[in-house]
């Protein structure tokens, strides 16, 4: 049974514009009446994750993505997404409070990434979701040990989402790229680009072999979840 696709989006707009797009590309369709009916709720508004996740802000942004949720579930929604890695922080409480399938990338990529055998693997992510630890917790449940930045390059890592790609400037691919090689020398077989930034950036640059983007591992888990197929010369699953 097909079903409509909710995505709690604007977190930030460029990564949802991207995701939009992503997911247009990947699915297997020769014709516009094949392809998956999407109603993205964009909510720029919505309170910083990071920000109160590392304590900088007493907002939570839980309540405008629960709203934006329902919303989308009252439209039909019965799967829903959120390009926006560090929300995922709030994944147990949205999947007890949403009725839709909320697709996790997270736990999704861990998934992958064990099914290709990896042992150690890097991650690239906002300090918030690296405090909360759903990267690491994900990786570990699969065998694997995860490998983080120290706080220089994590710093540089913050850097880049927020000071680079969210204020629509290029990024600095030459800090980028030292940042995945700090976690590579300490035996990181895969980098895992856990932010959407970090995806937009994918979609923008050449970076390379050594990287999984948890946001096309979201984009095929949402085509499928709804009915529809990966191309398969795309699927990176």
């Amino acid at each position: 049974m097909k079903q409509k696709l909710g995505i709690i989006g604007g977190l930030g707009p460029m990564a949802s514009a991207q995701f939009l797009e992503l997911l247009t590309d990947k699915t297997d369709a020769a014709t516009d009446q094949e392809h998956i009916e999407v109603f993205l709720y964009s909510r720029p508004q919505t309170p910083d994750r990071t920000a109160f996740l590392l304590g900088h802000s007493q907002e939570s942004p839980y309540p405008v993505l629960l709203d934006s949720g329902r919303k989308l579930e009252a439209m039909g929604c019965g799967v829903l997404v959120m390009p926006c890695m560090t929300a995922y922080s709030f994944y147990p409480q949205l999947k007890s409070d949403l009725q839709a399938r909320l697709i996790n990338p997270i736990t999704e990529s861990a998934a992958v990434l064990k099914r290709r055998g990896m042992q150690k693997v890097g991650i690239m992510a906002t300090s918030g979701t690296l405090q909360v630890g759903t990267f690491q917790q994900a990786l570990t449940d699969c065998g694997i040990t995860p490998i983080v930045p120290d706080a220089a390059n994590q710093a540089e890592v913050m850097s880049i989402i927020y000071d680079d790609v969210k204020s629509g400037k290029p990024a600095d691919m030459e800090r980028f790229h030292s940042v995945a090689h700090s976690m590579r020398a300490q035996g990181a077989e895969c980098v895992i680009l856990g932010c959407t930034e970090l995806s937009v950036i994918r979609q923008t640059q050449k970076i390379g072999a050594g990287f999984l983007d948890a946001m096309v591992v979201l984009a095929e888990c949402a085509i499928e979840a709804c009915g529809y197929r990966v191309k398969p010369e795309d699927g990176v699953r």
